[in-house]
Parts: C-alpha cells; structure tokens; sequence
C-alpha cells in the first residue's frame, strides 16, 4: 500500500512518517501483516506535480496540513479549508476513492471557549467538506478531532504548553503559570499515531460528539483516539520540576507503566541537553532498586 501524508513536516507528520517508515523497513513489527510499500511525504514544498502523482497512487492519506498560527485570521480558511479542497478535487481526478483522514481539532466544536474561533470555523469548514466528500464518492472518511497533542518533536513557545514547559524546565528557562487549577485534555503523540496506524488497517474508533464531550459509536461519523488523560497545568509542572530535581535529589517520582507521568517523563527528555542526561548515580540500595526500576518501565511499558 501507498501511503500520503499531508504536513509531513509538522508535530504530527513528523512522528507519523518515522513510524510508517519503520513499518516499511521492518523496524516496527507490531502491527501483524501491514505491509508498507511508499510514504508520500507531502508539505510546503512540494509541487503540484508531485501532490497530482501521489493522490493518483495513494491506497490511503492522512491530511495533517493545516495553519494554526497565522499571520492573518484569513489564513486559516485557505490553509485549513482551501488545502483540503485542492486534495479532494485531485483525489476525484484520479477516481481514486481510498480512504482519506482528517486532522481536525476540539475548537471545531464551536462550543464553550471555542465558540468564536476563526481556527474552529476553518476546521469546521474542512470537516463538512471531508464528510460531503464521502457521500459524494462513497470513500471512507476518517474525522479526528485532537485535544491538546505533546511528546517528542513538538515545537516549544508555540501552540503546546506542555512543549514549553519541558522544553525550559530542561534548559533552566522560567515558566509562568497564570493559573495551576485549569485542566488540559491531553492526547500523547505515540498515542495518537498507533490510533493513526489502526485506523490504516481499519480499525479506528469511532464516535460522536456533544460539543467536547466524545460518545463512542460504532457508525459515528467521527474518530477519535480513546487513550487521552485530564491534567491540571499546576500537576504537570510538579512533575516536571520533581523530573529535573532528580540528579540532585536522587528521589524517583512514581512513574507507573501505561501512566500520565511516564509519558510526560519521556517527553521531558526529548528536550534534555546532552550534557545533562548524564549524572553521577550516587545510590543506596533502594535508590537503586527504584531507579533500575524507571528505567525498566520506560524501556518496556
């Protein structure tokens, strides 16, 4: 199968990309008989050319394209909304009516906080048409709508405040928290891209929506990845603060396997400097024991 990946240079494409690949190379063999043959990376520099030749050849896209921080407001719809028609219309060129997948976001609820979100309108707007698109054609349409996404990769002082907090906690930067009790959905990339990779062998979750809230259905119309956890921005700075005191204190926070903590921790590392990966491992016997025990969970959990 061919795949195409839209915004292959962002957060998501990114991640999604290095693990399709592996799949092609035989690194990542978790999935059972899926079997890879090309990865399309598409982004802001490629050709027209090249986008007309993959949607010809693709056996599934993954749309990750899209604008969140424009320089104008009008920006949002042509990057969120005229993109994903420019893919549609080429897709019916070719007749190609593989399935397509949608990146789109909880401010397409327009709801609560979101309700006057020229970004939610935009991904709104590219949700009707993704799901017009599949009536028209008979195509399957995959709908994600991402809560707030962090792990490794993900760009710091940008859309992600768990980004930067890792990112300048690691390096000794300041934070500044206006207020520790607001609470976060948050969804962890490798979470979100072996959901991504079911969904290839066409086992997404599906769902309907009441504004925020997900209610799994079998026939919704919309997907979603059942693997997010809610956490206060006052929980996640503790964490991470007790993750840096670490090579002083030689204290080990608990880090339970399948946990928040443990998918914090290796993103707080992917932003780690070399030099302070390394310290001197001054132990007693239970430090030890505790830390060879960390090191077990994150390896293996």
């Amino acid at each position: 199968m061919n795949i195409l990946v839209t915004g292959a240079r962002g957060f998501v494409g990114r991640n999604l990309c290095a693990q399709l690949n592996n799949i092609k190379n035989g690194k990542a063999r978790c999935y059972g008989d899926l079997k890879i043959d090309e990865v399309f990376e598409y982004d802001f520099d490629s050709t027209s050319e090249q986008l007309d030749v993959w949607c010809q050849k693709a056996g599934f896209v993954f749309n990750l394209a899209g604008v969140n921080r424009p320089k104008d407001n009008e920006e949002f719809m042509k990057g969120n909304f005229g993109f994903a028609g420019t893919l549609l219309d080429t897709l019916k060129k070719h007749h190609n009516t593989c399935p397509v997948m949608l990146s789109s976001s909880a401010q397409a609820s327009l709801t609560g906080r979101f309700g006057n979100s020229e970004y939610g309108r935009s991904k709104k707007a590219g949700e009707d048409l993704f799901l017009q698109y599949g009536k028209d054609t008979g195509a399957k349409v995959l709908v994600y709508r991402f809560p707030n996404l962090y792990g490794k990769w993900c760009r710091p002082n940008y859309n992600s405040a768990v980004a930067t907090f890792c990112n300048n906690i690691a390096n000794d930067l300041p934070i500044q928290v206006n207020d520790p009790r607001v609470e976060l959905e948050l969804l962890y990339i490798d979470d979100l891209v072996d959901e991504m990779i079911h969904a290839l062998k066409g086992e997404e979750h599906r769902c309907e929506f009441e504004g925020l809230d997900v209610f799994p259905l079998v026939d919704g119309r919309y997907c979603y990845c059942p693997v997010t956890h809610k956490v206060t921005l006052g929980e996640i700075v503790d964490l991470l603060h007790q993750f840096a005191e670490m090579p002083e204190t030689l204290m080990i926070p608990e880090i339970p396997s399948d946990s928040f903590a443990k998918r914090l921790y290796s993103t707080y590392l992917s932003y780690l400097p070399k030099e302070k990966a390394i310290f001197d491992l001054k132990m007693n016997v239970d430090q030890r024991g505790s830390f060879t025990e960390l090191v077990h969970t994150l390896n293996c959990g």
